[in-house]
């Protein structure tokens, strides 16, 4: 595999939801990303992902999914773009119907890799080997219908101006729309850029962040931020062990944990 530094962060986000779903309780039920794992010629052992960590990939994985399909039961006529996908079977996971237009869009190496990996999907499902930063690659795109924007772990990777170009060339190009993704804040990449994710990778992360979701809609008059979960309520952490769900439960209430890292659902 030629991946190179912040490429090589999709296969520990791969791993944890592959070790999720050998868990007595997987939170994700990520069976195609197990079997990826188990057929990929690498040593994963190098990535010390520890339950918590685990838990909480497959439980921000799990959140976007449910967002996903909230906004997929409403309108039917989206078009689904799924930005910095990697590896990810989340088109597998929500498994939308066939004539749903889906992008799957990311490097062209990380393209290649999912091409020799996944199995293939039929119907309007497509993938666009681009640099999401780049500001060409939406032309061939058609608007004029609502849009479901997914940037899982995305933000992290790019400089601040790049994002906020992305944001705004995105809903300048469709009428409506939502927008799901995780953001941190800038201390909180300043302890990824010293974290063993860094030294084993090598990827760079940006020095900027959001405090606040809502700082986010600076970027564009129509973006308005809708909610974030509440992550100590949801039903799969029930089944975690004490210390975890008192760990969400704690998040949930101290605004200042979540600074750290949040999911949150954005409208336009």
């Amino acid at each position: 595999m030629q991946l190179r530094g912040a490429q090589q962060t999709l296969l520990i986000t791969l791993y944890a939801k592959a070790l999720d779903n050998r868990s007595a309780q997987p939170l994700l039920h990520d069976e195609l990303a197990d079997e990826i794992v188990r057929r990929i010629d690498y040593d994963f052992g190098r990535f010390p992902l520890n339950p918590g960590q685990i838990a909480g990939i497959a439980l921000r994985a799990k959140v976007l999914d449910d967002w996903a399909r909230e906004w997929l039961a409403q309108h039917p006529d989206t078009i689904v773009l799924h930005l910095g996908c990697g590896l990810d079977t989340r088109v597998f996971r929500i498994n939308p119907p066939a004539d749903l237009d889906w992008i799957d869009i990311d490097y062209p190496e990380v393209i290649q890799l999912r091409r020799e990996l996944l199995p293939e999907r039929y119907g309007s499902y497509r993938m666009l080997a681009v640099d999401a930063s780049d500001p060409d690659w939406l032309a061939p795109i058609a608007g004029g219908r609502p849009a479901l924007v997914i940037s899982e772990g995305l933000f992290p990777y790019l400089g601040e101006a790049d994002a906020r170009d992305l944001v705004k060339r995105v809903i300048d190009r469709f009428p409506r729309g939502e927008w799901l993704c995780d953001i941190y804040s800038r201390f909180a990449l300043r302890l990824l850029r010293r974290s063993w994710v860094a030294r084993s990778t090598g990827a760079r992360f940006g020095d900027w962040g959001f405090d606040d979701p809502r700082q986010m809609e600076d970027w564009h008059p129509r973006l308005s931020f809708v909610d974030e979960p509440r992550l100590g309520e949801r039903p799969e952490v029930q089944g975690l062990p004490a210390r975890q769900r008192w760990l969400y439960r704690a998040y949930d209430r101290w605004n200042w944990l979540r600074r750290l890292g949040r999911m949150a659902r954005y409208r336009f």
